[in-house]
């Protein structure tokens, strides 16, 4: 469909890597599929004299069981399902490292094309996801325009091909996970033909379907606004923001842009958890819950506290955090600009130039959202917790700046970091 895509790249140490990423199931589906729809390597046939073949095909490629199936004779359907076969009987027999020999030097022995490595490359970051750097951006439209946000996916990967032809050699490719739609560009500017660009040549987008928002890996500087100019024609937009939301977890960097006023305690109407017939006579019976179990974790016999101040946490945590689990943030940075207390006041510090004291915070985790939560419950923090902490769900961003008011330390003013 797009230009490079029979492009071949024979075997190297760069596309070991690639093919390396996966098991050896995953390689023996893809050689399955790609028999019937890539163009294979013939074995053998009229066309070959047997002396050429020898040297072409030495005895490291192939084993007794082929030359025993008479290949030479085989039409070229008939070598399919041989080769199937062979593919077949490696699940059970064979070595990860026996499968990619036949593919790379059997199979297709003068390489794979470029689609095949796009796919498998997909094919492993989707399942990997965390393995990148993720940044949002946002598409932003002009009012009146026509809604980008619905394009047709079978037709991103010649458009965003068309946008970046003018500014160097690529390729483009697609793979549709439910309502995640990868995209992944392979920069070639300067290199050799036949030669696979290097993993910092290679930038993925993930779109969230029929949404404004999309995810974008880290790229180079030189490429960055050829690539954000093609994609902002893609999706018909007025601009691209850059929006200060970053993170290794797609699902739940998209949980946060796309359900930002359904997160917290609202997340049960989001998640469908809420009773479908609340006029029912009948009463659905809970098996109770012991709140001193739940936090005391088989450990009550170390430290014995009041119940009621654990269910007082309790409600708290429900109504802040909801039941359900927090979307998984790495780091939130903070920058906290405090007044002066009284006693700075006394030695006229601040007041000179009228600025606020500021703090930088970081707070870095598996899930950091999760782990404030938890706070509360096991008796780390006190509650009421400041709304900067407890509304982080709804932000949809892990940079955030706070202005304490000078008089009254409860009021805040929140705002989200510009990008950067």
């Amino acid at each position: 469909m797009v230009g490079m895509d029979k492009e071949l790249f024979p075997d190297t140490i760069a596309l070991r890597r690639i093919v390396g990423h996966h098991s050896k199931d995953a390689l023996i589906d893809f050689a399955l599929r790609w028999i019937n729809i890539h163009d294979i390597t013939r074995i053998g046939g009229p066309a070959l004299e047997e002396e050429d073949e020898d040297e072409q095909f030495n005895e490291f490629m192939l084993d007794d069981e082929d030359w025993n199936a008479s290949i030479r004779r085989m039409s070229l359907t008939q070598y399919k399902a041989h080769a199937a076969k062979r593919y077949e009987g490696m699940r059970e027999k064979g070595t990860k490292k026996k499968v990619a020999d036949r593919m790379l030097t059997v199979d297709w022995s003068t390489g794979l094309n470029a689609r095949q490595i796009a796919e498998l490359d997909l094919a492993y970051y989707s399942e990997y996801p965390n393995f990148k750097n993720w940044k949002a951006l946002k598409l932003n439209y002009t009012e009146g325009s026509s809604d980008g946000t619905r394009v047709d996916p079978s037709k991103i990967e010649r458009t965003f091909s068309y946008f970046l032809t003018p500014y160097f050699k690529h390729h483009v490719q697609i793979s549709d996970k439910k309502d995640m739609l990868w995209i992944r560009i392979s920069i070639h500017d300067g290199l050799a033909p036949h030669v696979l660009p290097a993993p910092l040549s290679v930038v993925y987008f993930i779109w969230f379907r029929d949404s404004s928002y999309l995810l974008s890996s880290a790229m180079k500087v030189e490429w960055r606004d050829f690539v954000l100019e093609a994609l902002l024609r893609l999706f018909k937009a007025s601009e691209i923001e850059e929006w200060p939301l970053t993170g290794k977890y797609p699902s739940s960097l998209g949980e946060l842009l796309l359900h930002k006023d359904s997160q917290g305690s609202h997340s049960q109407y989001r998640l469908n958890q809420i009773d479908e017939n609340p006029l029912s006579n009948v009463h659905k019976k809970r098996k109770p819950e012991d709140l001193q179990d739940k936090y005391s974790r088989g450990m009550r016999d170390i430290r014995a506290e009041d119940i009621t101040k654990i269910a007082t946490r309790d409600r708290f945590v429900a109504t802040e955090f909801g039941r359900n689990a927090q979307p998984r943030l790495e780091r939130i940075d903070l920058q906290l600009n405090l007044p002066y207390t009284s006693e700075a006041k006394d030695f006229d510090l601040g007041r000179l130039t009228k600025q606020p004291f500021p703090i930088k915070v970081v707070l870095e985790g598996t899930n950091v959202i999760e782990g404030i939560k938890s706070l509360i419950p096991l008796g780390v923090a006190q509650n009421p917790m400041p709304k900067f902490l407890t509304e982080l769900h709804s932000m949809a961003t892990n940079s955030l700046t706070v202005d304490v008011d000078e008089e009254d330390a409860s009021k805040q003013r929140i705002s989200s970091k510009t990008a950067g």
